[in-house]
């Protein structure tokens, strides 16, 4: 098969995205949530983060996801238990939208952007939304530790140190039997526990007990095998989501949901099977926001406008956009695309929150289209994001 003929299958199958059409037929969006009507978790990923036109087609896809019906739980690479603060404010009115997305703990999240959206769920209290990464525990340990020193005062002084480690992200064996005799606790005297609190409070305390649990193991995960922990970590979280028939839609980076190595997105196919359906959002050229790491002053404290080039013609950006120059989406699932193309190793963006020397604003890693993903969405240009 030629490039003319790989041009022409995409040509034929791109959906335009760069703004809601009038033609459901036609738009990309309402076409690819239509596609995976049936899954039961569809991850939107962006590879390049701290874009506004990347962040406003998530916004939009994951809206219509939720107006067509059936989404059980939307998902956010954000800290588990910080994010019930955001799902308070969604699904109860409590706080305000802002303040929730603070509590957050990252700038990526704290967006026009992200605000525009959570105020859009939270007209209709539309669906829970839940926190997949274990780090950033603070609020989980500030959550069992009030509940402790109420209900079982006695529990807390002897975990409180490794607690308080684990707040800030560190951890060994120790803060993992620490965490262990936490929730044996909670599990052991639990007609006591409610006695002297609620039952609401019982249940959110053992819920953010979970919390501490992933992040636990991750801190006492070696470095090395720290990435890996972490994607299966947040698995375990987007499936407990989902529960036995649930629908989940996945709001993380495309290096995570692509199915590749030991990635989130592996292990999510691994249990769904085409249950689980990711689309990657990328970018053509422009620029993006993000902190700058350093390699003596390590990360700055707000993030900076960083250009990139255009794709290289043979990266998975460069072809789509040869084949459709207007922003358009493309349903890689939907009658038998190239197979010599699909199959074969590229490359794609991958750009985060952070930029550095080993990973600089026009990184590219590799890519076999065929099976890591299952749709592309190409921007032609983006700007940075809004950050409040």
């Amino acid at each position: 098969m030629t490039d003319a003929d790989v041009t022409r299958w995409l040509a034929d199958h791109a959906r335009p995205i760069a703004e809601v059409d009038d033609d459901l037929d036609s738009d990309g969006v309402d076409a690819w949530v239509r596609a995976t009507a049936g899954a039961r978790v569809v991850a939107i990923g962006p590879a390049v983060g701290g874009t506004r036109e990347l962040a406003l087609l998530a916004t939009r896809l994951i809206e219509a996801s939720v107006r067509a019906g059936g989404v059980g739980a939307l998902a956010l690479q954000a800290g588990e238990s910080a994010t019930t603060v955001l799902d308070d404010h969604v699904r109860h009115g409590t706080g305000s939208p802002g303040e929730a997305l603070e509590r957050l703990g990252s700038w990526s999240w704290n967006t026009r952007e992200v605000l525009d959206l959570v105020r859009t769920l939270a007209e209709d209290a539309a669906v829970p939304v839940v926190g997949i990464d274990p780090r950033r525990p603070a609020n989980a340990v500030r959550v069992v530790g009030a509940f402790l020193r109420t209900a079982a005062p006695d529990a807390l002084p002897p975990v409180a140190d490794a607690l308080a480690d684990l707040a800030l992200g560190h951890g060994d064996a120790s803060t993992r039997a620490a965490v262990d005799r936490v929730r044996e606790r909670l599990d052991r005297d639990v007609p006591a526990l409610i006695a002297a609190t609620s039952p609401a409070q019982y249940e959110e305390a053992v819920r953010h007990a979970e919390f501490l649990a992933r992040a636990a193991e991750l801190a006492a995960t070696p470095p090395a095998r720290a990435d890996s922990v972490a994607d299966r970590l947040m698995a375990d979280a987007v499936i407990d989501a989902a529960g036995a028939d649930g629908r989940v839609v996945l709001w993380a980076h495309a290096d995570h949901v692509v199915v590749r190595g030991e990635s989130l997105g592996r292990h999510l196919r691994d249990r769904y099977g085409d249950g689980y359906r990711a689309l990657v959002l990328s970018a053509g050229s422009g620029s993006t926001r993000a902190l700058r790491r350093r390699r003596l002053f390590g990360a700055s404290r707000t993030p900076k406008v960083h250009r990139f080039p255009a794709a290289p013609a043979a990266s998975l950006e460069g072809t789509v956009l040869a084949a459709c120059p207007r922003d358009s989406l493309v349903d890689l699932s939907q009658d038998a695309p190239p197979a010599a193309w699909t199959g074969a190793a590229t490359t794609r963006r991958s750009v985060g929150d952070e930029v550095s020397p080993a990973a600089p604003a026009r990184a590219f890693v590799p890519c076999v289209p065929g099976s890591e993903i299952d749709g592309v969405a190409v921007v032609s240009a983006v700007r940075p994001g809004w950050v409040r």
